[in-house]
């Protein structure tokens, strides 16, 4: 029960944060250098975290419909409290650490970094794939970054790989 709480809160937070993306980016202005204006990304976001929230809400709804309520046996199963906070942490420390280092290292190695060591703090520890981690880490952040400079021509800090 605790858990389709927690899941449905952060569903509606989710969609609202969304809606509320969504509405402060009709306040940036029109202005269009190259094709794509400002307000394009943070309008693209606010769509695709409004989309997800609501799939995420059906998705618990069918879930609840479907399956019987959790035992309190299955509810222990499902982790602790400590092993969520560690993770939490972990998440806010790669996230702080990525802001403030992505303008002087850049932008291909930091989401590098910070890709791989979401993966690994988020894999359950007996299904952690090393190499594959290591390949996603590096192909998105370049697939990223090449679509957004030689697509949208929007400049993304190059850092150290100048």
């Amino acid at each position: 029960m605790v858990n389709l709480k927690r899941d449905l809160f952060s569903g509606v937070f989710a969609l609202f944060f969304g809606i509320f993306i969504l509405l402060v980016s009709f306040t940036i202005g029109k202005t269009r250098l190259a094709g794509v204006g400002p307000d394009y990304l943070p309008k693209a976001v606010a769509v695709y975290i409004i989309g997800l929230s609501v799939i995420h809400l059906v998705s618990i709804l069918v879930n609840k419909l479907i399956r019987k309520a959790e035992t309190p046996e299955e509810t222990k199963k499902s982790g602790g409290a400590e092993i969520e906070l560690k993770t939490l942490l972990l998440t806010i420390f790669l996230l702080i650490a990525y802001v403030f280092l992505l303008r002087p290292v850049g932008f291909i190695v930091m989401s590098a970094i910070f890709l791989f060591g979401q993966m690994y703090i988020l894999a359950p520890a007996g299904h952690r794939n090393l190499l594959l981690f290591i390949i996603l880490s590096v192909v998105i952040p370049v697939s990223v970054y090449v679509l957004f400079v030689n697509f949208f021509n929007l400049l993304l800090p190059a850092g150290i790989l100048g």
